[in-house]
């Protein structure tokens, strides 16, 4: 188990690095397309990051469905629907803590509120069976397109940011 424990914390360090390094370029390229495309920096944030850094998940999740075995359907909608739910929740967290440690200027109330009404959203869905049929799948995704909506509506239409 000892052995395991420092496997482990190495693997999280290195990774804590990488995405140290990482992050800065990211962050840097995001902004570029966004002015190149025109597109507004949140929406190219939030339709193009999460492909990159949810792919190793993806791939996960689709070697399970492969199998076509219910239980199998049921653990990828599971790790899909713990996987947007732990980012969701642990970076909204980590980042309210920032803006309230820092004393930062809060410009995003659209944005959390989207968020918050995703999660709310896919906990309500992931809670309510252990089983899921095949068209719970596009309902959770059709969470995705919408909450884009929503932010684009309660932004550029209501003016709320």
């Amino acid at each position: 188990p000892t052995q395991i424990m420092v496997k482990a914390a190495q693997l999280l360090l290195a990774g804590t690095l990488l995405v140290a390094v990482m992050s800065d370029p990211m962050v840097d390229a995001v902004s570029a397309f966004s002015k190149a495309s025109g597109i507004p920096a949140f929406f190219v944030a939030f339709v193009v990051t999460p492909f990159a850094s949810n792919a190793s998940e993806l791939v996960s999740s689709l070697q399970f469905a492969k199998k076509k075995r219910i239980k199998n359907i049921s653990l990828t909608f599971s790790q899909v629907y713990g996987a947007v739910t732990m980012n969701n929740t642990m970076c909204l967290g980590l980042f309210l803590l920032i803006v309230w440690y820092r004393g930062l200027d809060w410009d995003f109330s659209s944005e959390v509120t989207t968020t918050m009404f995703s999660i709310f959203a896919l906990g309500v869905i992931g809670s309510s069976r252990n089983t899921f049929q095949t068209y719970w799948a596009f309902v959770s995704l059709a969470i995705y397109p919408l909450a884009l909506a929503l932010v684009f509506f309660l932004d550029y239409q209501l003016g709320w940011h």
